[in-house]
């Protein structure tokens, strides 16, 4: 199958044999037509040689209303594949316990089957991209809620937009934490600052949850911070693709309510 994550920066495109992912391919998100998009998808798809025959469905998890629509047409009509577009009130294998589940994000709900049905629950989802959200499962596949925060690109782009004498600097691990040079001192806030904020609001997550659960980070930036976290952690660079194959096969089997989900939780993950 093709999954398909649009985001607001980047648009993540995979093709997945179950929830395996065997491709991926990463494109800057922007508004495009129709034929654009069944361009995009129809050269990456014949210049990696992946069998149209594999190719028979396709899930959409996106958090760009205007794109949706033509990345959706462009795999039904023109592709001839069979596309389902996420959202918070379908069945996709675990029950959504907000006030208002048509309100959470399809990237949210996406990541939040993919860990559960990856790792088990209870779990947090940390995904560090244009925003850093924070995603809460229960041990029975609930999404119980999370937290939505600034994300790590889009401050350090607010820092030296408005502090005229600060220059823009790659996003990288600095020397050491106390800078020395104008570029050191930011590139230490702008990472440590990041992983400081997620130590932060996980450890006041697991506070209300009643105890530790495990964490898994995701998303274009969340490399840059796993490795400097205070507690034990998975990252999962492709959990959002995992997540909407998981959600999309449940889907398209569409069991009877009260019914097990079709994939059981794999259990506990380490490090």
């Amino acid at each position: 199958m093709i999954g398909v994550d649009l985001g607001n920066t980047s648009t993540v495109i995979g093709v997945l044999d179950g929830t395996k992912v065997m491709r991926f391919w990463r494109v800057m998100t922007q508004e495009r037509t129709i034929d654009e998009y069944t361009l995009i998808l129809a050269l990456l798809i014949e210049r990696d040689g992946v069998p149209r025959s594999r190719l028979e469905t396709a899930g959409i998890c996106s958090v760009v209303p205007s794109e949706t629509a033509p990345v959706a047409e462009a795999l039904r009509v023109n592709l001839g594949i069979r596309a389902k577009v996420m959202d918070g009130t379908g069945d996709w294998g675990i029950k959504v316990r907000t006030d208002n589940p048509a309100e959470v994000g399809a990237d949210r709900i996406a990541n939040a089957v993919g860990a559960f049905y990856e790792y088990g629950g209870p779990a947090i989802v940390v995904d560090i991209g244009t925003a850093t959200t924070y995603d809460c499962i229960s041990a029975r596949g609930e999404y119980l809620g999370g937290v939505i925060a600034p994300g790590m690109l889009a401050g350090a782009k607010d820092l030296w937009h408005k502090a005229r004498m600060l220059p823009a600097v790659e996003i990288k691990r600095p020397p050491k934490v106390i800078g020395t040079t104008t570029v050191g001192c930011m590139q230490s806030g702008i990472l440590y600052g990041n992983a400081g904020q997620v130590e932060g609001i996980v450890r006041r997550i697991w506070k209300e949850m009643g105890g530790r659960s495990q964490v898994i980070l995701t998303g274009g930036w969340a490399g840059h911070i796993s490795k400097h976290l205070g507690f034990s952690n998975v990252f999962d660079p492709s959990l959002t693709l995992k997540g909407i194959a998981y959600g999309i096969d449940r889907s398209l089997r569409s069991p009877k309510k009260g019914t097990a989900p079709v994939s059981r939780p794999r259990g506990r993950a380490r490090k």
